[in-house]
């Protein structure tokens, strides 16, 4: 089972549990002084234990190994031999770090009912699992689940690992947790004993943080406290105990986060990678130190003392007007659906549960109003209801997506039949025969230029699609129509209208247009939509219903196997329903036929077989850390340039941080060479996903614009090359960001000062130019790419990243990063034993996760599924004891209405190629 992290501040973990003895060892040691001793968490009474109930080490150590009292195993096969298993999950609670501090420097009385808190906030969190999350399965291969009790053993901790202090000092911070481990076992409807299906368990990690985070706050604001600095999933700190303070004592986080700053990321975006250097990484707690000793005379080393001192003295019983706090979280309520449906059409329970949990956090409102508000939402309406998982877990979306999933469907389905007039399939033969098209690409030419008023062309990367495009355009243009384009990235919008000499903008900004009530479209329009896999439900549904409005055409040129839509819903896959694709399969941009057949073998899941190839021909390669594979990635950049001077090298990476790390490597190594010269300048900077950086530019640098800037002439995506940087002559030489920069974009100067291209908060939009994101290279390009290939890539991102190339693709990969997660799934006490991992296990876990794929789903599926003869929702069995929770909920009506209103099959034979999860 891998280890899941889930915030930078780690306040919810889920591990697979330590041996018993790991658990009973601290607690035993601890009985009489620092730790309280472990108890049950066993509210139905499920394998003969008393909720609240002392742990004993026996009983444990028995449960833990899956036994009975009379020492025979509790679960075994259809032929009564015992069934190995993982014996049980650790969820741990960690509390935000103030919290811990008031703890630690707390008089015996708050203390004890800072403790009793975070019990009780573990216990409230623990019942929403055991409400939504606990299935035992049954059944040959676990086919069959049904709904069981949760059994797990509490045992509450008060400080983390020892690590390095500013100052020097070696001591473990104050760090209130509770290991709740969850016993891999519960008795089903029968009698008899099953395992827990993890998956589901797994699955509502997330939730569980946002009612952990949820239910504590308000025991922290029935205690007197404030609750501030509310962040993502609910996270809060304290009012009154400073980030000075929470930063000091937060050694062993900052320990944890520098090892994955150099392994190239964070705990919030690589998970599993911060859960194994979080194992690898631990030093033996001091079991003789004076812990509270420790903690004072640190504080006051560092003049931190007095303000948490304050804090705990200034605290008072705070009463809330409950009118505010109602008001204020109904405002927070009515943001959720457009906020979960921002870039998923379908809102798994456990998202719905997750989300509104986290909106109460700091209101002071009781987890009954908020477990409330979930209900309500559903039975108002505002979610609703349209299918369920493989176990019967509820499914819902919002009636505005359901509607414009509808009606893209239906839109796309009139289109397909409205006829128009066509070209004439002799001029586009020699068209396409001038041009020098192929006959699979003449073919898509001809379905393109026919009577009917919507095409689809779908086709590998590197097929050709644009080629096809020109005799398309060529003979639109000639017949009197007027031939306008679209993409979702500026870049790409430029680069059709240079190649295809059209007009063309970004998807975004024909949809902004289209918002003011401007109308772009007529009937001699011809709209091509190029990379229109990547388009949400929702700007397909804009441009189709303009299309239909205008009596237009659209012709869609995409490939549903790259990356998918950022916004919800998968626009192309719901066209497709209705409109047969024309597909161009034949590969032709890499000059090597085993390169070609390994991009294709990437696109089919077969990630094994496409690595085999890159490594047979010396294109695949290991580096044993993130520091030696950036060095090698600038090594093969460095002699792509010696060899090929007149070639462009792409270097790719998945995420921006890695892209910076790959961009700060390289402009060392211009530096030395110095194509980087004078003085640098610092810019503050946000990345394309918000987050505010520092990039610094000296002449030589090559910079790209983040933005659409008509003055500049610059769009998203645009590089230019500085020339200058010097003082801005208009500004007060102390003014904050006072630097003008020159730059030439294709022999056209340009000058500008950061505030030209900032953002609302005066961020420059701009970052270096010397790598891309998977992104960012989709359909570009180029003569050689160098790939930083991590284990999170998955079957999508591969699949673009290594068809950027004609010439040479070379793929790099951080073994140590493929170690870690190896090592993530070992239990809390093997991690440190555990030998290093073989090249075959690395290479199984890497194309595992290379041949994963993550579609988007629509509304309509989920939809269509639920009314199957056969529902997922038979297989999911209650027990009959189980009370009016524990029951799985029945679907409301508007989701029966939903599901009616949905749209069936169509006319037209929807293409079988490209079949994902369905």
């Amino acid at each position: 089972m891998a280890s899941i992290l889930e915030t930078a501040s780690v306040v919810a973990t889920w591990n697979v549990a330590a041996s018993s003895a790991y658990y009973v060892r601290g607690a035993e040691y601890y009985l009489g002084s620092r730790e309280p001793e472990g108890v049950w968490y066993a509210p139905r009474g499920d394998l003969g234990r008393r909720d609240a109930a002392t742990v004993q080490r026996q009983e444990f150590a028995r449960l833990y190994e899956g036994l009975g009292e009379n020492g025979q195993s509790l679960i075994t096969n259809s032929g009564g031999k015992a069934i190995r298993r993982v014996p049980a999950f650790d969820l741990t609670f960690s509390a935000p770090r103030s919290v811990s501090l008031a703890w630690a420097f707390a008089d015996e009385d708050l203390r004890r009912n800072l403790e009793a808190a975070q019990e009780r906030a573990v216990r409230a969190t623990l019942a929403t699992i055991e409400q939504e999350a606990i299935y035992a399965r049954r059944g040959k291969d676990g086919a069959y689940v049904e709904k069981v009790a949760l059994t797990a053993a509490l045992f509450q901790h008060g400080e983390s690992r020892p690590a390095e202090h500013a100052d020097g000092r070696l001591f473990g911070d104050p760090n209130l947790h509770t290991h709740a481990v969850v016993l891999n076992m519960a008795t089903r409807a029968d009698g008899t004993v099953g395992a827990l299906h993890s998956t589901v368990l797994r699955d509502w990690k997330m939730a569980a943080g946002a009612v952990y985070h949820a239910a504590l706050a308000n025991e922290m604001t029935d205690l007197g406290f404030g609750i501030d600095r509310v962040g993502r999933n609910g996270t809060f700190e304290l009012a009154g105990i400073g980030d000075q303070a929470i930063t000091y004592f937060s050694a062993r986080r900052q320990e944890i986060e520098k090892e994955l700053a150099e392994a190239g990321t964070t705990s919030g975006s690589s998970a599993a990678l911060a859960s194994a250097v979080a194992k690898s990484t631990r030093h033996a707690k001091e079991l003789d130190a004076d812990r509270e000793t420790v903690w004072r005379e640190a504080a006051q080393s560092a003049g931190l003392d007095g303000d948490i001192r304050a804090a705990l003295q200034q605290r008072s019983a705070r009463e809330f007007v409950v009118g505010d706090a109602g008001r204020i979280f109904a405002e927070r309520v009515a943001t959720l659906p457009a906020e979960l449906t921002q870039h998923e059409s379908v809102v798994d329970r456990r998202e719905l549960v997750r989300s509104v949990h986290a909106a109460s956090v700091g209101l002071g409102l009781p987890l009954s109003r908020v477990d409330g508000e979930v209900d309500q939402l559903v039975t108002s309406g505002t979610f609703v209801e349209i299918g369920r998982d493989a176990i019967g877990q509820v499914r819902y979306s919002t009636p505005e997506m359901i509607a414009i999933e509808r009606d893209l469907v239906a839109t796309a389905s009139r289109l397909a039949d409205r006829r128009g007039v066509g070209i004439d399939p002799a001029d586009i033969k020699a068209r396409s025969a001038a041009q020098g098209l192929s006959a699979e690409q003449t073919f898509a030419a001809e379905a393109a230029t026919g009577p009917n008023a919507i095409v689809v062309i779908e086709g590998a990367p590197g097929s050709g699609k644009t080629t096809t495009l020109a005799p398309i355009v060529g003979a639109y243009q000639a017949a009197g129509h007027r031939v306008i384009g679209t993409a979702t990235a500026w870049r790409v919008a430029r680069a059709i209208q240079q190649d295809l000499n059209i007009e063309a903008r970004a998807t975004a900004s024909w949809v902004e247009r289209l918002k003011k009530g401007e109308r772009f479209l007529d009937d001699k329009s011809v709209l091509i939509v190029d990379e229109a896999g990547l388009l949400s439900s929702r700007e397909m549904h804009a441009l189709l219903s303009e299309v239909e409005r205008a009596q237009a055409k659209a012709i869609l040129v995409g490939d549903r196997r790259q990356l998918q839509a950022i916004g919800a819903g998968p626009g192309l896959d719901l066209v497709v329903r209705s409109v047969e694709a024309t597909r161009v399969d034949t590969i032709v941009r890499q000059r090597d036929a085993w390169a070609r057949q390994a991009v294709t073998d990437f696109g089919t899941g077969r990630a094994n077989e496409a690595l085999d190839a890159f490594q047979a021909h010396g294109c695949f390669e290991e580096a044993p850390t993130y520091r030696a594979t950036l060095q090698r990635i600038v090594e093969l950049r460095n002699h792509a340039r010696a060899e090929h001077p007149d070639s462009f090298t792409l270097l790719i990476a998945r995420t921006n941080k890695q892209v910076a790390d790959i961009s700060r490597a390289v402009r060392a190594e211009l530096k030395r060479e110095g194509v980087i010269h004078s003085a640098e300048a610092s810019v503050e900077a946000v990345t394309p996903s918000g987050q505010t950086t520092r990039i610094e530019i000296a002449a030589g640098d090559q910079i790209r614009f983040q933005l659409r800037n008509d003055q500049l002439g610059v769009v998203n995506g645009t590089v230019a090359t500085v020339t200058a940087v010097h003082p801005d002559p208009s500004k007060e030489p102390s003014t904050p960001g006072n630097i003008r920069i020159e730059a030439v974009i294709d022999r056209r100067r340009i000058s500008f000062v950061p505030a030209d291209i900032a953002d609302e908060r005066g961020r420059a939009r701009l970052g270096w130019a010397y790598a891309s994101t998977v992104h960012g290279a989709q359909g570009m390009t180029v003569d050689r790419a160098v790939v930083l290939l991590d284990p999170r890539f998955d079957r999508h991102a591969a699949y673009v990243a290594a068809s950027r190339a004609r010439d040479e693709t070379r793929l790099v990969v951080d073994r140590s990063q493929i170690e870690a997660l190896l090592s993530s799934r070992l239990p809390l006490d093997r991690t440190q034993q555990a030998e290093p991992a073989s090249a075959e296990d690395r290479r199984a876990q890497l194309a595992g996760r290379l041949s994963s794929g993550h579609t988007k789903t629509s509304t309509i599926a989920v939809i269509e599924q639920a009314a199957l003869p056969v529902k997922h929702a038979d297989r999911l069995h209650s027990r009959p004891s189980a009370d009016r929770a524990m029951q799985p909920p029945t679907k409301p009506p508007a989701a029966q209405e939903a599901a009616r209103a949905a749209p069936r099959s169509s006319a037209r034979t929807p293409d079988r190629g490209l079949e994902y999860g369905r």
